[in-house]
């Protein structure tokens, strides 16, 4: 058989091995597992009918003693193994199994020309250290690389395999995993595409070579991943490896035959919680409770699916409770502190995320975020603002924490840094540099520091030099400045975009009035009459430029449109007065000072004088 040699950048999370066979000398390429190619072989099962129930890989530990997956050969009454040579021989036994671990030790009828392989040491491995398989998959020998990233935990301080990411299909299960030094410390297991992990090396030793075995068709049949066994192997590797929509298909199984056990009520309640199935999650968690009512994980799980129902209240009490029952988990904090904030506790919400915080935060942004926010919605501005700094020291570039923060520094009165802020914004997120400069220019209107708002307000102008309300507040500010001949040349500007711009003509009629301008002012307060007619100031303030302008007879009609839209205005009622007093109608002017004595005795006392 001709042998292709596959080098394969895989992702391995995996862990290590102890030796098969001691060797010397090893070479370190991974082009070295070559000469080991023959001692991987592969194993073809048929039951009775010959339809084929099994096939994957395994491992020669003598030319007569073969190490395959159990799953391969739990269904068989035939099996064949296969070298990479291409010499075949029929299983003639199964020695020795180890069901936990999905291993099977066969003895074949003829003996293969094998060359052992060394074995490593499980403990030898750390984090990142270099793994690869070797396999025969479809005619091909594949070499595929990765590396070390964990173990997986099947069962608590005993039962535990490595995690495994790698390009390997199910025909690969039993394929030989090598560390560094192309020693085996292990062997992948496939129980469908996408789980894939590795049995350490000493499970493999441990099997018993001495045992006469049973022929392979008197052994008892079984699909292996039906089986209590292979349904938790399967089930528990797919959980840990965070796949739940596998996980649970398998945990499904081992419950249909051993419905009292409380930790895969737990592990299936998870599952079903992270695909969003979140009905059948509670009715899992349900039936833990009904096996032990005070189980911390099965509390603080009904309590995570009533949290998505929005059901807050019963929520936070099935989390406190798993809490007092000793729950381990610091993430219940997290959580029971986000029922707290939606019940606007925001005293017991903050609580449970310093705690949460304190305890080692995995979520240690998130935590810190809803921490500032909830510090916020309480209005306790400093503590928000320091947990608002937190979180920037872990996302430093995000959105929300910048821009939270700066509304925080500028209610607190911090507007230098919350203008610092603002300005990171602005180069944060470019696209929204005019809302960025609107919020500093409104912090220092606010504040009457107007000279800085005027700078906010020219780099809106710059980048938005067609916007009518970029000019209208640039205009604003240089009248609150005092600056009166750039406030109304910014005015003229806004109306030559907009002629229609009401609140541009009123205060353009003010800034001409300042500026003793009053037949402009008067004009431009005209201009505001005929757009906006039902206000009464806008008339009142042109009648009052052309009694500058000694205008009475212009200026008496304004003033009278101001008194009919509003007759309570005291001002409104003298300054009509004085006009009709300034046009020798003093009949007018008294009836005037009937209505201003009801609304101002000091104005009617004055007029009173005046008439006389």
């Amino acid at each position: 058989m001709k042998k292709y040699y596959h080098l394969l950048m895989v992702i391995v999370l995996s862990s290590v091995m102890t030796p098969l066979v001691h060797a010397q000398g090893q070479q370190s390429s991974e082009e070295s597992l070559t000469e080991y190619s023959d001692a991987v072989v592969t194993i073809v099962a048929w039951d009775y009918n010959k339809n084929i129930v099994g096939e994957g890989c395994g491992l020669a530990l003598t030319e007569n003693l073969m190490v395959v997956p159990y799953h391969c050969i739990s269904q068989a009454a035939e099996a064949e193994v296969k070298s990479s040579s291409g010499k075949k021989s029929r299983v003639e036994a199964l020695v020795a199994q180890n069901r936990l671990y999905d291993l099977a030790l066969v003895r074949l009828k003829n003996k293969l020309n094998v060359k052992p392989m060394p074995a490593g040491k499980s403990e030898q491995l750390s984090s990142g250290s270099h793994l690869s398989t070797l396999a025969e998959l479809k005619g091909q020998i594949i070499i595929t690389s990765g590396e070390m990233r964990g173990w997986l935990d099947l069962v608590k301080g005993g039962l535990r395999v490595m995690a495994i990411a790698m390009n390997l299909e199910k025909a690969g299960s039993g394929a030989p995993i090598f560390d560094l030094q192309n020693k085996v410390v292990g062997v992948a297991i496939v129980p469908e595409s996408g789980i894939i992990f590795g049995v350490p090396v000493e499970s493999i030793l441990a099997l018993n070579q001495s045992d006469k075995g049973l022929e392979l068709e008197r052994v008892v049949k079984e699909v292996y991943f039906e089986t209590l066994e292979g349904s938790y192997l399967a089930g528990k590797a797919a959980y840990l490896l965070n796949e739940p929509a596998i996980a649970s298909r398998y945990f499904e199984k081992y419950l249909k035959l051993k419905p009292d056990n409380i930790e895969v009520y737990l592990c299936l309640g998870r599952s079903y919680y992270q695909l969003g199935d979140y009905a059948n999650s509670y009715n899992i968690f349900s039936r833990a409770i009904q096996l032990k009512p005070d189980e911390p994980e099965a509390l603080y799980g009904l309590g995570l699916n009533l949290l998505q129902q929005k059901n807050f209240k019963q929520a936070a009490e099935l989390m406190e409770k798993a809490i007092a029952n000793g729950l381990e988990t610091k993430e219940v904090l997290f959580d029971l502190a986000l029922a707290y904030e939606e019940l606007k506790a925001y005293d017991l919400a903050a609580s449970n995320y310093l705690k949460y915080l304190q305890n080692g935060a995995e979520r240690a942004w998130p935590g810190w975020f809803r921490l500032a926010q909830t510090y916020q919605k309480n209005n306790e501005l400093l503590k928000a603002i320091e947990a608002y700094r937190e979180a920037l020291k872990l996302k430093p570039e995000d959105i929300n924490s910048n821009y939270n923060l700066a509304l925080m520094l500028a209610a607190s009165r911090e507007n230098t840094a919350a203008e610092q802020v603002f300005k990171k914004l602005i180069e944060l997120n470019p696209p929204d540099a005019v809302f960025y400069y609107n919020q500093i220019m409104q912090m220092y209107d606010q504040a009457g520091q107007y000279d800085k708002a005027l700078e906010a307000a020219r780099k809106i102008v710059e980048l938005n030099p067609k916007s009518e309300v970029a000019i209208y507040n640039l205009g604003i500010l240089y009248y609150k400045l005092n600056r009166f001949e750039e406030a109304a040349n910014a005015l003229n500007d806004c109306l030559a975009l907009k002629n229609d711009y009401t609140s541009a003509w009123y205060n353009l009629g003010l800034i001409y009035s300042k500026m003793n301008r009053h037949q402009e002012a008067a004009e431009a307060f005209k201009k505001y009459t005929s757009l906006a007619p039902a206000d009464a100031n806008g008339w009142l303030s042109a009648g009052l430029e052309y009694m500058l302008l000694k205008n009475f007879e212009q200026a008496m009609p304004y003033l009278e449109k101001s008194v009919q839209l509003k007759p309570d205005n005291p001002a409104a009622q003298y300054n009509l007065a004085l006009v009709y007093l300034s046009l020798n109608d003093r009949y007018s002017a008294r009836e005037v000072l009937k209505v201003l004595q009801k609304l101002d005795r000091n104005l009617a006392d004055r007029l009173s004088r005046l008439i006389k």
